[in-house]
């Protein structure tokens, strides 16, 4: 997909009265921002939430450097247990613990192209259940389906109502899923037409073809799969990023097949199991030939995505106990059990990689089993069941990976939280917001900044159309420093698009640079921008951000593009 390109732009003012600024004196000082990184932590002994703990009970390393815990709290649904006695607070033995004042936000991701619809369908229900079950005032649920493309099913609701009757209208709907299905199965019987069309019988001698006709339909095979996985796991990134700043207890739930870091290996594995058919079968080794289509970072792209937003992953395997899973247990949510009647690269690597991908984000998986309502039923129970470690931190704020280590001093119990976390630039977390403007609008908008069209859009080549907007910033919301007779400031514009099939676009930012006599100041009402996109012909929406860049404010506006 093409990259938000910006083919023109003018900084317009406009006038109106405004009572000019009266000279300011300006001190330099130097300042450090000291900052506090939260961390949850869901701790449970024989299956249930572990209460009473202090925060003497943790210790928490940062990059494997030890953390003084600055802030800490218990959150209980247990109003009847007495809250955990503070060493340094004596008196806290009478208190109760609070219940969780954060609201929650769990978004439905629904898999349709690994998915088959009655595997779907039959978790729909017990999806339902848990969200009447567990949702709260100030609570909030979003359905999203990829068939592939992005589909908002259900924007952000606290609606119940609404929620079962999007629930209803997914129920029954078809998925790409046989389709893929079939293309495996395809792929494996062209590899058997490809060994008997190619040996040769004469009498008594069998001439059999190199195994190199077999590597080739599967590497044709492993290509489109490898990009189909990286898609669906590029939209469930672009769903994570799209619910950066949300505040309170998130969590993503992955209706889904299976993710792999080799979606390659089942093909190459059914390969290895007909290598008898070629002659040099007896020297092929499924998994190194399969490993030019390995993505040995999957885990870690999705869980740092995760943890840069603190969100939660649940996967769930849809499959269940079906398709050749009949041995596994139903009732152990977070069972390493493997087994022996299929090989563990055909079957069982993706799944592991499921609970792989939970652990690391502080979630857990559902691998091998029909009952659903295990998963729903521990995620309920993280949401009202936690310990908040909070510590200090400052200097600049990068866009690097940090790595989180709690442990407990006592022994017996299981912990989990996230192993990660990301302290993302101004600039990052910008760019992230205008991305996630697009699945559903930002509600804060400090600069009071409007986006409006400048006109008709035109065609351009290549299948792109040029989109003329005005974006308008009132004067008096940005910063101008006095310069001389002039007033002087910057300001960075964030834009964006979305197309029909849910992709969005690279953020492309520009820095725009004010300048102006001060005693004009009186006349000029709001700045307005002309930025001319050029867009995707299937472009649907365009989302753009401001960010005033000496107070860092920021403002945010969409418009439709039809």
């Amino acid at each position: 997909m093409r990259k938000l390109a910006i083919a023109a732009l003018a900084v317009l003012p406009a006038f109106a009265q405004q009572t000019a600024p009266q000279p300011q004196q300006t001190f330099f000082t130097e300042s450090i921002e000291v900052r506090v990184i939260n961390v949850d932590v869901i701790v449970t002994k024989d299956g249930r939430p572990a209460t009473g703990l202090t925060k003497d009970d943790f210790e928490l390393l940062e990059n494997g450097k030890p953390q003084t815990i600055t802030n800490f709290l218990e959150i209980r649904s247990d109003e009847k247990a007495a809250a955990a006695k503070a060493p340094s607070q004596p008196s806290a033995a009478a208190a109760k613990p609070p219940l969780d004042p954060r609201a929650r936000n769990i978004i439905l991701f629904i898999d349709g192209t690994s998915v088959q619809p009655f595997l779907r369908d039959r978790a729909l229900k017990p999806m339902n259940d848990f969200l009447h079950r567990a949702m709260r005032p100030g609570d909030h649920v979003m359905i999203i389906g990829w068939n592939p493309g992005l589909k908002v099913e259900l924007p952000f609701t606290d609606d119940l109502a609404e929620t079962s009757r999007a629930l209803d209208r997914v129920f029954g709907t078809l998925t790409s899923a046989p389709r893929t299905q079939r293309e495996f199965a395809e792929a494996k019987r062209e590899i058997v037409d490809v060994a008997s069309a190619n040996t040769r019988r004469e009498r008594d001698t069998v001439e059999k073809p190199s195994i190199s006709l077999g590597i080739t339909v599967a590497e044709s095979y492993s290509a489109k799969a490898s990009f189909e996985q990286s898609q669906r796991v590029e939209a469930i990134k672009s769903v994570l990023t799209s619910m950066r700043g949300l505040s309170g207890r998130n969590a993503l739930v992955i209706l889904t097949d299976q993710i792999t870091h080799n979606p390659a290996l089942p093909i190459f594995s059914f390969l290895e199991s007909q290598k008898s058919l070629f002659a040099d079968g007896d020297t092929f080794n499924a998994i190194s030939e399969a490993r030019t289509f390995e993505q040995s970072r999957l885990t870690s792209e999705l869980a740092d995505a995760a943890n840069g937003v603190g969100v939660a992953l649940y996967p769930i395997s849809a499959s269940g106990l079906a398709a050749g899973h009949e041995s596994m247990s139903a009732e152990n949510l977070n069972s390493e059990f493997i087994s022996d009647t299929r090989p563990l690269i055909t079957a069982d690597e993706g799944l592991l990689t499921l609970r792989q991908i939970a652990g690391a984000t502080g979630g857990v998986a559902l691998t091998g089993s029909n009952n659903f309502n295990l998963i729903f039923d521990e995620l309920a129970q993280d949401m009202t069941n936690y310990y908040s470690l909070g510590y200090h931190t400052e200097g600049r704020r990068e866009d690097a990976v940090r790595s989180i280590s709690v442990k407990l001093k006592k022994k017996g119990f299981n912990l989990r939280t996230r192993e990660t976390f990301i302290e993302k630039s101004l600039t990052s977390e910008m760019q992230d917001a205008v991305a996630a403007n697009l699945l559903y609008p930002v509600t804060k908008n400090d600069l009071n900044i409007t986006l409006t069209a400048a006109g008709a859009s035109s065609h351009s080549e290549n299948d792109t159309r040029i989109v003329p907007v005005f974006i308008k910033i009132p004067t008096a919301a940005l910063t101008l420093i006095p310069d001389g007779t002039d007033l002087v400031g910057q300001f960075s514009s964030f834009t964006a698009f979305m197309r029909r099939d849910g992709k969005v676009s690279a953020v492309k930012r520009l820095q725009h640079q004010l300048r102006f006599p001060a005693d004009s100041l009186k006349r000029r009402k709001e700045i307005t921008v002309r930025l001319d996109l050029a867009v995707d012909d299937k472009t649907e929406d365009v989302s753009v951000g401001i960010m005033d860049d000496a107070s860092h404010v920021t403002g945010f506006a969409r418009m439709g593009v039809s």
